[in-house]
């Protein structure tokens, strides 16, 4: 179920409950209400005509032994006293018996103007107990019996009735509310607004709920979609802020959350690149000659090995190179160390800049130089090893020093079956040292 839905719903439901709450609270006292109103009107009508009852007479045994109460009353008001129940007569009751008069303590009907429409059966809404000075039952109301103690239960709402400071009587109120046709047509009418208002209120939830959850649901899926496009790698969204409510406090905490991812994002992007860049460097400086910027001996013999795997397993050739500077310490007694190592940085330069991307080259230690030389025989290694012999000769050295001349002699070897990267070099040595014992300055190869 969708929050739009469980939004409506909420209002729908908390808008029903509300209205059906206030209406059965409404309608409760109203009934409640009329039930007290009619129940003092009758109990104060019926108290007065008590009253004048038995101060007509002085007491209640002089007042039954002139006429009876209903007598009393009906005269009262100016009309005749019911007559005797007959054949095809009215559907009145018979008198009570002497010892139960007023049927039970049937309270007279209310004033002229204020008497209500009868009851069905002519039933009285209430009935009333009317006891002595001693609470004994004189009416019993259909409760009690004519003698009978009244209880304590039905004393405590006992009023009294009194000639001048003696109390001949008490009066005590029983029954159940029956409404009139007019009380009831109120009820009714309550009812319906009751109704009315439970669905008035059901289509105002409806329409409020439609309207505010498609805000709220646009404001939301506004923030979904931003969330999954920050999932998808794009850290860096704006979403609208709307109003001062708490969704617009979320969706102003979530632009700044993304600015704030989006930059350090970025700025570890920018850290990381750093490291790399630091990493390759320290890497370089770890495979580098610092004097010449030539690859190291390390690094040669690892790469080397790989190049003769290489060779082996695709049958194609490679040839190895080692060389020396000739006469290299007497360059360091004659001229100092500062000349030769401008002599070793300069020798490494030739070497560097006339090798293909492909060919490896290193200082492999002091005066020696190595190179590899995949995909090429020994006869085109031999031949580009002495064309770099002659542009080391040639270089003007004097522009070092004066009396300075540098020559270099190298050893090639080319045959794989030495069977590793590190004999073939050992041959290639051999054949250096062989151009050293035969005048320097030359290029050996087998």
């Amino acid at each position: 179920m969708s929050l739009r839905t469980k939004f409506m719903l909420a209002l729908l439901l908390t808008g029903l409950a509300a209205v059906a709450m206030v209406g059965s609270l409404a309608y409760v006292g109203m009934t409640k209400k009329v039930d007290v109103i009619r129940r003092q009107s009758a109990a104060d009508h019926f108290y007065e005509g008590m009253s004048a009852y038995v101060q007509k007479y002085g007491s209640w045994q002089a007042a039954t032994a002139v006429e009876s109460f209903d007598d009393f009353m009906h005269s009262s008001r100016g009309r005749p006293p019911p007559p005797p129940e007959q054949d095809g007569g009215d559907d009145r009751p018979p008198p009570p018996p002497d010892d139960e008069p007023q049927r039970a303590g049937e309270g007279p009907p209310p004033r002229q103007g204020d008497r209500p429409p009868p009851r069905r059966g002519g039933e009285p809404p209430y009935h009333f107990i009317v006891a002595d000075q001693d609470f004994r039952v004189l009416m019993g109301g259909g409760a009690y019996r004519r003698g009978e103690l009244l209880p304590e239960s039905a004393r405590k709402d006992a009023r009294a009735v009194k000639v001048g400071e003696r109390v001949e009587a008490y009066i005590s109120p029983e029954g159940v509310f029956t409404p009139s046709k007019q009380e009831q047509q109120y009820i009714d009418a309550m009812r319906e607004a009751l109704v009315a208002g439970v669905t008035g209120a059901a289509a105002l939830a409806l329409v409020l709920g439609v309207l505010l959850s498609r805000g709220l649901s646009r404001k939301l899926s506004h923030l979904t979609g931003a969330v999954r496009a920050m999932h998808g790698g794009s850290l860096l969204q704006r979403v609208p802020v709307e109003g001062k409510d708490e969704v617009a406090a979320l969706a102003s905490a979530f632009n700044d959350m993304s600015e704030q991812l989006a930059r350090s994002h970025e700025e570890l992007k920018e850290s990381h690149q750093t490291i790399l860049a630091q990493a390759e460097q320290m890497r370089e400086l770890s495979v580098r000659d610092a004097l010449t910027k030539l690859h190291n001996r390390r690094h040669f013999d690892e790469q080397a090995t790989t190049l003769f795997s290489h060779a082996v397993r695709h049958k194609r050739p490679l040839s190895v190179v080692i060389g020396d500077i000739d006469f290299f310490k007497r360059i360091n007694d004659q001229f100092s160390h500062a000349t030769g190592d401008a002599v070793l940085r300069q020798v490494g330069e030739i070497l560097r800049s006339h090798m293909r991307l492909s060919d490896l080259v290193a200082r492999y230690g002091g005066e020696e130089f190595v190179i590899a030389f995949p995909e090429t025989e020994l006869p085109q290694a031999a031949a580009l090893c002495d064309k770099l012999r002659n542009m080391i000769e040639g270089f003007p050295w004097h522009e070092v020093h004066p009396d300075l001349k540098v020559t270099m002699s190298m050893g090639v070897y080319a045959d794989l079956a030495a069977g590793t990267a590190e004999a073939m070099l050992q041959k290639a040595d051999a054949l250096l040292y062989r151009a050293k014992q035969t005048g320097r300055n030359r290029v050996c190869f087998a």
